[in-house]
């Protein structure tokens, strides 16, 4: 356990404990014991974090760095910053030149690419990158994405690229 569900608990015993104390009837006015017990629920079920997941692309969506059509879903990219807001790109490049010329002032919390050969979203931080001026992408970008480094150098070998991870693409 956490140390915030420990303390947690810890309040609740000591709430529960006070509850069945003789003393408490006269001292605490009726519903405030469970007023307090649901408060504390609720305190405990907010402070849980959230899962952050990629957002779908929809057919009218528009890349955020460029404002062209996100057509070809395959070599889609996107980031969520810390408002929960979704930044969409046609290529991976732009998100790349989004995230260097610094358009958005919030703080990034995920940044997700999709794979080229399953067209899945995967974390980019465990993407396996292909770059490549031989690869056609929308903005050509010449960078493509795989969940699994087999493929990733499979398509390196096909483009004549190299192998990256994402702290060299983002650099």
């Amino acid at each position: 356990m956490n140390q915030s569900i420990k303390q947690h608990t810890s309040l609740l015993q000591s709430l529960r404990a006070v509850s069945l104390s003789k003393s408490y009837k006269y001292l605490v006015p009726p519903g405030v014991f469970a007023a307090a017990l649901i408060f504390s629920l609720l305190a405990l079920v907010n402070c849980q974090t959230r899962k952050i997941e990629p957002v779908a692309i929809a057919a009218e969506d528009m890349c955020s760095y460029c404002r062209m059509a996100i057509s070809e879903k395959r070599v889609a990219a996107e980031l969520i910053d810390s408002e929960s807001q979704a930044f969409k790109f046609d290529d991976i490049g732009c998100m790349v030149n989004f995230v260097k010329n610094q358009k958005n002032s919030a703080k990034t919390v995920a940044y997700f690419v999709m794979d080229f050969e399953n067209r899945e979203w995967v974390k980019a931080e465990s993407a396996f990158f292909v770059r490549s001026n031989e690869i056609r992408t929308p903005m050509n970008g010449g960078i493509i994405a795989f969940k699994d480094r087999a493929k990733a150098q499979a398509a390196a070998d096909k483009y004549h690229g190299t192998l990256v991870r994402f702290d060299t693409i983002i650099q």
